[in-house]
């Protein structure tokens, strides 16, 4: 009986200790999992939608490399707008393209047609990408902003939020109007100059702009701004979001941007737009846009009322959370 009541002891003390040896490992397990990607690294556009906690979660501080793609992918199956919005006006001139490449950086150049038989240099609008992306997804938006009098410019930089890439498509282009072998010789207004990007471009557009006195005006679309970044922006900047991007945030990303900036500034949603809206419809944004442009590269004072409360803009029953400053 005695030996059997040892046996028992025994078999008690190995399950103890093999319980607190369970619990301890458990332990590290834990420890891993708070170092896991949605903690300590994330893809560009980070977003509370991709977390269960947003509130204890902070944004990273460094632009990673991967993903974007996919998010836009899987969103453009998910957030189809419950209804088309309404399309803007557009242009309606024709629009040539060239190719070249500038210090190993392929660029891709769209000019109306009209340039050839007119005396008087366009204004030049220099695109920044998306995350992952070339510029040839948004062809169709750069077509119809060149189509409204602009030289337009984009490259195939997919990590653009720095603005270094958009600084230098604007170099670029400079050098293309004292190029007499360019199509664009002697045609570019070189004093007027204009930056648009979407997602991570137009973060880009943001940091392009504070950063380069050339720059008279930008348009930042779903962009993944940082608040310190849009505290040096005193440049004039039109900031495009959407009610339904879950990749970039209204609240989280583009409307503290606006808060942010100390120069003019115009905010505004567009009621059902997802991230990808820019490319599947790019016409509800491309008209507004042709008119910030105009304001600043054009001298066209006539398009500052559409910015303004009680505005065009801000009676287009296609958009929604309209605000506006120095206007």
């Amino acid at each position: 009986m005695k030996s059997m009541k040892k046996i028992f002891a025994v078999i008690l003390v190995l399950s103890l200790v093999f319980t607190f040896s369970a619990c301890g490992k458990k332990g590290d397990d834990i420890t891993t999992e708070s170092s896991s990607p949605e903690t300590t690294f994330a893809p560009t556009e980070y977003h509370s939608e991709w977390v269960t906690d947003a509130a204890v979660v902070t944004p990273p501080t460094t632009e990673p490399q991967t993903q974007a793609t996919t998010q836009a992918s899987t969103e453009s199956q998910t957030q189809a707008p419950t209804q088309a919005p309404t399309e803007a006006p557009k242009p309606t001139t024709g629009v040539s393209n060239y190719k070249a490449t500038y210090k190993g950086v392929e660029q891709s150049v769209y000019y109306p047609n009209s340039i050839n038989a007119s005396s008087t240099p366009l204004p030049v609008i220099s695109w920044a990408n998306g995350t992952g992306f070339s510029y040839t997804i948004y062809e169709s938006l750069l077509r119809e902003i060149a189509e409204g009098g602009y030289i337009v410019v984009a490259n195939k930089e997919t990590m653009s939020a720095d603005g270094t890439a958009q600084i230098a498509s604007l170099d670029f282009i400079i050098s293309e109007n004292s190029n007499p072998d360019s199509a664009l010789y002697n045609k570019v207004n070189t004093s007027k100059l204009g930056v648009f990007g979407h997602s991570q471009g137009g973060r880009s557009s943001v940091n392009a702009a504070a950063k380069d006195s050339r720059i008279l005006c930008a348009v930042s679309l779903a962009g993944s701004n940082f608040v310190e970044e849009a505290e040096a922006l005193s440049t004039p900047t039109l900031f495009f979001t959407g009610t339904k991007d879950l990749i970039v945030g209204a609240e989280r990303w583009v409307k503290p941007a606006y808060d942010a900036c100390k120069g003019t500034a115009v905010y505004v949603s567009l009621k059902d737009g997802v991230h990808t809206t820019c490319s599947t419809n790019p016409g509800v944004y491309s008209g507004y846009a042709i008119k910030w442009f105009d304001i600043y590269l054009k001298n066209d004072s006539s398009a500052r009322s559409v910015f303004g409360n009680g505005g065009q803009l801000s009676q287009d029953g296609a958009w929604t959370d309209f605000q506006c400053k120095g206007i």
